[in-house]
């Protein structure tokens, strides 16, 4: 005789409840208020006053520090105004000399930046050219200047176009390089559509290569242009031919122990290079403000 089993009973299915929603999770964000001109400028220039009061206090202490009868290395404030800054012919002579230092560093530029674009445009083109050129552009970056100063010398002499030549040197390597990064960010998929469109390799660089690489090459004008200042005041403290800007009155105060004057130079050439930084920075957040991020408006 067979038994027979009673059936199992069968569970019931597991209930699934909704997922909670929560409504605040999702309710909109209101969009910060951009700041009003007053709250802006002090968000911009507090920064560097801070740091400015920093270093002047780093100055005068130490200052501060020094012998006595060294302290004129240093000059003081009180005696920076008298000696130099408030003097009517100190401050013709350095804006003479400060329009010389202008004039050699744009000649300077007008020399690295068209060469510099040229060669990266190249190194971009073909690829064995980047791998041939590359390396001596390297080379050439870490060579010391003072090092190759009788070289130049014997070539050029000692007046104007040595100078313009270090110059070059100084803020050359900034523009290939900067061109060919920006150059070899664009994107592929713009390239193959100018490829299927049938565009020439130039109508591509014009049209796609050059704004997709402006921000780069941006980033190299702000550091060269600067830099061409530096190299500027530089050149002339190997090559004092001919009419002298800043450097040259750099070591005629420092020969004649007149270190106020110098240092009315040091600030004059500083405020040359910080001027042309900012205008360059000033030029490029205005071209690419409105697209590229490295423009964007940061908190």
């Amino acid at each position: 005789m067979t038994t027979r089993h009673a059936p199992q009973p069968v569970a019931p299915p597991p209930v699934t409840r909704a997922p909670r929603i929560h409504p605040e999770r999702f309710a909109p964000v209101p969009v910060e208020q951009p700041p009003g001109p007053l709250r802006a400028f002090v968000a911009l220039m507090l920064p560097p006053v801070i740091m400015g009061l920093l270093l002047l206090a780093l100055y005068a202490w130490t200052r501060w520090n020094l012998p006595p009868h060294r302290q004129f290395l240093m000059p003081s404030a009180h005696g920076l105004w008298t000696e130099a800054l408030s003097r009517p012919e100190v401050l013709a002579e350095l804006w003479d000399r400060s329009l010389v230092t202008i004039t050699i560093a744009l000649t300077g530029l007008g020399v690295s930046i068209p060469l510099g674009m040229a060669i990266g445009i190249v190194m971009f083109r073909f690829h064995v050219m980047e791998r041939a050129v590359f390396p001596y552009l390297v080379a050439l970056q870490s060579i010391p200047i003072l090092a190759i100063i009788p070289l130049i010398q014997s070539g050029l002499g000692f007046g104007f176009m040595p100078k313009v030549l270090i110059v070059a040197l100084f803020t050359f390597f900034a523009f290939p390089t900067t061109l060919l990064l920006g150059l070899k960010s664009l994107d592929r998929g713009i390239l193959n559509l100018f490829r299927l469109q049938g565009s020439s390799w130039g109508a591509m660089l014009w049209k796609a290569g050059l704004p997709s690489a402006a921000p780069a090459l941006f980033a190299g004008f702000r550091i060269s242009t600067g830099m061409a200042i530096i190299g500027a005041v530089t050149s002339e403290l190997f090559f004092l031919a001919g009419k002298g800007g800043l450097g040259q009155m750099l070591i005629n105060a420092k020969t004649d122990f007149k270190y106020e004057q110098m240092y009315a130079a040091l600030i004059a050439s500083s405020a040359l290079s910080i001027t042309v930084y900012l205008v360059f920075t000033w030029a490029g957040n205005r071209l690419f403000a409105s697209w590229h991020e490295s423009a964007a408006r940061r908190g």
